[in-house]
């Protein structure tokens, strides 16, 4: 292993290649060992490799044997892609719980506007017809007085007497 790890000197890709035939099998072994899982095991091999590529001067630094710092290397990397792993899946249950959530709101939001529509058509005709007009047409009382030709009073008159019954209906559901 020494020598492989002088040839970083001289031949890079050549020591790259002897490390890669002499364990290549072993780490593989390993990571599929923690990971179970062979898109994530050969991931992380790769990851492995380009690093070694990338930072092989720091080899020379190691202060075990070559065979114990890569298997260590992919130890650590096996734990970061399984943390990955768990960190995506929150995120996508997040997603889903969110998603699931919204429908919920949305049919309970549809489920209270067609008891509203049906409370509001319960109502008599002459008071269903000036809250309309005030709630959702958005008409001034003033207005609705004039459209109908009625007095401010009356409207006033009406809508408080809609509430009051749609208050009623409504603490009996």
């Amino acid at each position: 292993d020494d020598k492989i790890l002088e040839l970083f000197d001289t031949e890079p890709e050549k020591a790259l290649e002897l490390i890669y035939d002499k364990y290549f099998e072993y780490l593989a072994k390993e990571v599929y060992f923690i990971l179970r899982e062979e898109n994530d095991s050969q991931d992380v091999i790769q990851d492995l490799f380009l690093n070694l590529w990338k930072n092989h001067s720091h080899l020379k630094n190691i202060n075990y044997s070559l065979k114990a710092y890569l298997k260590k290397a992919v130890v650590n990397r096996s734990i970061n892609k399984i943390k990955q792993r768990r960190y995506f899946e929150d995120v996508e249950s997040e997603s889903v719980m969110k998603r699931y959530q919204e429908e919920i709101d949305f049919v309970e939001a549809s489920e209270l506007e067609n008891k509203m529509e049906i409370m509001i058509n319960s109502l008599p005709p002459k008071c269903r017809t000036i809250f309309v007009l005030s709630r959702y047409e958005d008409l001034k009382y003033k207005e609705i007085a004039t459209k109908l030709d009625i007095s401010v009073k009356t409207v006033e008159n009406q809508i408080s007497k809609a509430l009051k019954l749609l208050r009623e209906k409504i603490k009996f559901e």
